[in-house]
């Protein structure tokens, strides 16, 4: 474990013309630089602006005991539920909370932008034609006018543009602009914090968490390899056993699977299930952090999470296919395909190296990026002013992001699979 004590001297990291740090001071279960009592306290005047009107403790709704919240804003453009969890009833609906304020922010930006060519973009200043987030079948053409916002590149320091479509959930910057299909709309690297780099940590963790979980699901599909499973025995984090503890005594089964990439950056996957009752459902959950234990128990608890949002029900993007395909995911033989998996991963194979500050991670983040071949990782600063809580969107080209339905895989997981066959066919050729 890292002694968070001990100061560390970072240089900062630098967004626009400004410098940012930003020192921890709190570590239960996560890293943040506020309490969620303070938290709590500071977005709560803000939430009827953001358009929440109800945030419901849906815990009592199953038998785990993990804090579990949902978020209602019933005029919402996209997604009128949020959701969060927490190991307190107040670490939950900050969760939700702040879940929901980063769905009104990206639902309304105020950025600069460029309708323009990609061929018209200055050189320095455009993503790569292919990295570009497209979409299957999308319509794209190097010579026809897109909508662009601009962000700021941390790693050459300098502005670069992005589609709009890539930074903002909902519309045009134009009025009646019409639909362009570059790339389908979603919140992967959308965050939130107490302080921007907070959130700025926050979006690099869930870029690489999506990135990763890609990766390995395409190795999966592809090569027909089991994810990695970690044997739950070799647990050492507290924080960790006593979520174990609780699902065990709930009689609810918990798969634990390692799907960090060549990366480094700790990626968890979880699967749950009800130990006795079919047709409950597979719910999984996944977790990235520097520090192994915080990866692991996000991954655990956002299964948990997903449980409830479904028994709950009030999730408007889960629709009669997900509900199904959800519910018959928990047969008595594919319960016995996953649990016949030997479980041979030593969750302490990671090394906890988050440091006492964001700017901390953040460099040791940026400094994974660039050992997988990322050339650029963009900041959108999102923030409202009448509102003043950090809010951005991270968008790092060539990384993978979620299984739209229009998904088709990219340059990553393509690479990640070529590089897993070519390390089993040395692992088969060695000597014993």
């Amino acid at each position: 474990m890292t002694d968070h004590s001990s100061p560390q001297v970072e240089p900062g990291i630098r967004l626009g013309s400004a410098m940012h740090r930003a020192t921890k001071r709190f570590f239960q279960g996560t890293h943040r630089t506020a309490t969620p009592d303070e938290t709590l306290a500071r977005i709560s005047p803000h939430l009827a602006r953001c358009g929440i009107t109800r945030l419901a403790d849906v815990t009592g709704l199953d038998r785990l005991g993990i804090h579990t919240v949902l978020g209602h804003r019933p005029n919402s453009p996209t997604l009128s539920g949020s959701a969060g969890k927490g190991f307190s009833l107040v670490a939950a609906t900050v969760s939700a909370a702040m879940e929901a304020i980063e769905f009104h922010h990206a639902e309304n930006v105020r950025l600069p932008y460029v309708e323009a060519c990609w061929n018209d973009l200055p050189p320095d200043a455009r993503i790569p034609v292919e990295r570009l987030p497209g979409t299957k079948n999308g319509s794209f053409r190097a010579d026809r006018p897109e909508f662009w916002t601009w962000g700021w590149d941390l790693l050459s320091n300098r502005p670069v543009a992005a589609p709009w479509s890539s930074v903002a959930l909902y519309g045009f910057p134009v009025p009646n602009a019409g639909v362009r299909s570059l790339c389908a709309m979603g919140t992967n690297g959308l965050a939130s914090g107490n302080h921007i780099l907070e959130a700025v940590a926050a979006g690099l963790y869930e870029v690489i968490e999506r990135d990763s979980v890609a990766c390995w699901r395409f190795v999966s599909e592809r090569m027909g390899l089991a994810l990695p499973r970690v044997d739950l025995r070799t647990v050492d984090s507290p924080v960790v056993q006593d979520l174990l503890r609780r699902f065990d005594e709930a009689g609810i089964c918990p798969l634990l699977y390692d799907v960090t990439t060549e990366m480094g950056v700790p990626t968890f996957s979880a699967t749950v299930y009800d130990r006795d009752v079919r047709k409950s459902g597979m719910h999984r959950g996944y977790g990235t952090h520097l520090e192994p234990a915080v990866a692991m128990s996000r991954a655990l608890t956002e299964a948990v999470q997903s449980r409830l949002v479904l028994i709950a029900g009030s999730r408007d993007d889960f629709f009669r296919r997900d509900l199904q395909r959800n519910q018959n995911g928990d047969g008595t033989a594919e319960v016995q395909r996953i649990e016949s998996q030997p479980a041979t991963v030593d969750a302490r194979r990671h090394p906890d190296r988050s440091t006492p500050t964001f700017e901390g991670d953040i460099a040791l983040l940026l400094g994974a990026l660039r050992h997988c071949g990322v050339e650029q990782v963009l900041v959108f600063d999102l923030t409202l002013p009448e509102i003043g809580i950090p809010v951005i969107r991270v968008v790092v080209p060539g990384l993978e992001g979620y299984g739209f339905d229009f998904y088709t895989p990219g340059a990553r997981p393509v690479a990640f699979a070529n590089a897993m066959a070519a390390f089993a066919t040395r692992s088969a050729g060695a000597v014993p």
